[in-house]
């Protein structure tokens, strides 16, 4: 759906004057790139933000636990072990998995409280409407693991998925054995620099018919990208096509899955006001930048669902190892692709 927000974009674009050309200071607002595209957003149902990976009984540092994301699956068995975020919402009274229905009037992704809150640590984490990237804080490098909502660069960062609950006091002896599988994500998002805490992935700087190109070959490693086909002035087709590895993936399942997915322009009035001036340039750990939304899709279901298949462990193949299950040798990361028609 293409919301409200997108009609201002437009409107700023068809009153800006030219005559600002004439002005060097001013000049660069005219540059087209501050009215396309420039951020992709992954998001939830808001109950979400305080249960999967973000409720955080699990991580007792005092105990000796190792840092890492924890999560409780209600569908395991002996040989076979994976997470649903649908399973989890199923079997907890109080959890509600209702995502926000799509409305022309949504400036995010979703209305409710979006905010983690931790009382066990005493922290509380952002309220934006969609999931978060806290990995890449240096202030928050002792909760990002239940803030969420992808895992670091480098070394990655662990994850425990458990069989049942611990005792408030129970060390990690005892604790390890409830442990039904884990190992280590890592993020390729925050490998490259591409997303932002506020967990904004930015667009690469190649667009148009290089953006296909660039599609085609998988070159994700910049941000997503603009493709446009030569048929573009009859058909007025724009898609937008972005990667999602399986760290990713990983972390953003363990954290409750994907249920809203957004598409962002820049709010230049908003960067003005801030007092910020063009080029308005993308910086991860120091981003400048205000978005606007301009459309959204919810689903009814989780993108990141999963079934266990041929007696392994659908999780750990996928997202961790990236392998397929099936023995083939096809890539295991998600190519999303959004088709967006102005007529």
């Amino acid at each position: 759906m293409i919301v409200d927000k997108a009609g201002e974009v437009i409107a700023d674009i068809l009153t800006l004057s030219p005559s600002l050309a004439k002005i060097p200071s001013a000049s660069a607002l005219l540059d087209t790139s501050n009215f396309t595209f420039q951020a992709i957003s992954y998001g939830k149902d808001s109950s979400a933000y305080n249960y999967h990976g973000h409720f955080s009984i699990y991580a007792q540092p005092d105990l000796g636990y190792p840092s890492g994301i924890y999560v409780r699956s209600f569908q395991l068995t002996d040989s076979v072990s994976s997470y649903q975020s649908s399973a989890i919402a199923s079997a907890i009274p109080l959890y509600k998995l209702s995502p926000d229905f799509p409305s022309p009037l949504d400036t995010r992704l979703e209305r409710g409280l979006c905010r983690t809150i931790n009382t066990l640590q005493g922290v509380s984490g952002m309220d934006i409407g969609h999931c978060p990237n806290y990995a890449i804080l240096s202030s928050f490098s002792s909760y990002y693991t239940f803030l969420g909502c992808f895992p670091a660069s480098g070394n990655g960062t662990d994850y425990y998925v458990v069989s049942s609950y611990p005792s408030v006091t129970e060390n990690w002896v005892d604790f390890n054995k409830r442990v039904a599988y884990s190992g280590t994500l890592e993020s390729e998002y925050n490998t490259y620099g591409i997303m932002d805490s506020s967990g904004f992935l930015t667009f690469a700087p190649i667009n148009g018919s290089r953006g296909k190109q660039a599609a085609i070959t998988a070159q994700f490693t910049s941000g997503a990208v603009v493709s446009i086909e030569p048929t573009f002035s009859s058909t007025g087709q724009v898609d937008v096509i972005w990667r999602l590895r399986g760290g990713d993936a990983g972390a953003l399942l363990l954290f409750g899955g994907i249920y809203h997915l957004g598409l962002w322009c820049l709010d230049v009035k908003q960067m003005l006001k801030d007092g910020h001036k063009p080029p308005f340039n993308f910086n991860p750990l120091n981003n400048i930048r205000k978005y606007r939304l301009f459309a959204k899709k919810t689903f009814s279901k989780d993108l990141l669902y999963i079934k266990d298949a041929y007696g392994l462990p659908g999780f750990n193949y996928l997202f961790e190892r990236e392998e397929p299950m099936d023995g083939s040798d096809a890539d295991t990361f998600i190519i999303y692709q959004w088709k967006i028609r102005f007529l």
